[in-house]
Parts: structure tokens; C-alpha cells; sequence
């Protein structure tokens, strides 16, 4: 697994990997899925389709996003799901696995997170604090760098401490972007990550 992929799978750190793993059933109906809040939905429909690529799954969240009155172009993404199925069958995988998830995590975030709608919400009944811990949390759902980067600098005028953390996270990245795929190094972007998202979550 590339570097890029790993740092992205620690920044989705909150998106209940466990349960995404240990779900088998792929319908929107299933009882353990109904049973969690819409946002932590979402985020597993998506995760999903990273972790196990098929159509079925990439049919579950346009159906999801649909019946929330959100139209998605399932089109755009077929053929990074045919690439990453191809992908997959080669023994040089991980080294081009950079770009194609580069690519799915634009795509991903093109799906706004539904914390945002809280977020919106919250500011317009005058609930500063809510409206910040709303967006923080937002943050944490998205994949690339770019909607990371841009919704802390957006975020800065109504919460100074915004660009506190995203100074830290373009230390992340830059230490994301030297390091070699070795364990020592692998284990150190994860502790700096971690570091970096407890920053975020406990403000």
C-alpha cells in the first residue's frame, strides 16, 4: 500500500474502518447501516467503494446520495473503477496507486460530507461553536489535500486556531510526500498523523 493511501486512511481514521470492514451485506437497508446517523452513512458508502471497488457498491451511493436529493454522475468514476480493478492484477500496483487514488479522492470529495449541512445549520440559528466543531468534523470525511487546504483557510476568519492546524497539516504532507515506503518510515507519518488528527479533534 503507497504512502498516499496510507496517510488517507489515517485521516479517515473516525470513519468506523472496523464496521466498514465487517460489513458484508451491500444493502442500503440493512439494520446496522439504518441504525447509524446519516453523516457516518455516507462516509461508508464511500469508504466502501475504495475498500472493495464494484459496481453494486458505486449503484449504493448514488442511491444514497439520490434519495437525499443529491444527483451524482456515477459515470465519471467507472473507469477509475476499472482501473483499479486492472490495477489490482499487477505486480507493480503500488507504485502506481498513487495517482488513480489521487484521482478517486478528487472525485470522493466532490460528494460534500454532510457535517457541512450541520455546519450551515448551526451558523444560521448563531451557533458559532457548532458550526466549527460541524466543519472540523467535515474535514475529517474529506480525501484530498486541496478540500482539506481550502476548507481550513476558509474556516480561519470565524476560527483563528483553523490556521494553526493547517500549517501542521502541510507538515504533514511535505513529511508524507519525503518519506520511503519502509516500516520505520511508515510508522513515523502514522504517529505524526495521529498527532495531527487528535490536534484537530480536541480543539
Amino acid at each position: 500500500m503507497s504512502i498516499a493511501v496510507l496517510f488517507t486512511i489515517v485521516i479517515a481514521a473516525l470513519l468506523l474502518r472496523v464496521f466498514v470492514l465487517h460489513w458484508r451485506r451491500n444493502r442500503l437497508d440493512a439494520k446496522e447501516f439504518q441504525e447509524l446517523p446519516k453523516t457516518t452513512q455516507l462516509a461508508i458508502l464511500k469508504e466502501r467503494l475504495l475498500e472493495t471497488p464494484s459496481v453494486r457498491n458505486l449503484e449504493n451511493l448514488r442511491d444514497f446520495c439520490h434519495a437525499r436529493g443529491t444527483d451524482i454522475d456515477i459515470e465519471t468514476y467507472r473507469p477509475l473503477l476499472v482501473e483499479q480493478l486492472r490495477l489490482s492484477e499487477q505486480e507493480n500496483a503500488i507504485a502506481l496507486d498513487d495517482d488513480l487514488y489521487a484521482k478517486e479522492s478528487v472525485w470522493m470529495d466532490t460528494i460534500e460530507p454532510l457535517e457541512f449541512n450541520e455546519a450551515k445549520e448551526a451558523l444560521a440559528k448563531g451557533d458559532k461553536k457548532a458550526y466549527i466543531d460541524a466543519t472540523l468534523a467535515g474535514i475529517l470525511r474529506y480525501y484530498s489535500d486541496e478540500k482539506i487546504e481550502k476548507t481550513l483557510e476558509l474556516l480561519v476568519p470565524d476560527y483563528v486556531k483553523a490556521g494553526e492546524i493547517l500549517a501542521d497539516y502541510l507538515e504533514l504532507k511535505e513529511l508524507r510526500n519525503l518519506s520511503e515506503v519502509d516500516e520505520s518510515s511508515i510508522r513515523r507519518l502514522e504517529e505524526a498523523k495521529n498527532a495531527w488528527i487528535q490536534k484537530l479533534i480536541n480543539v
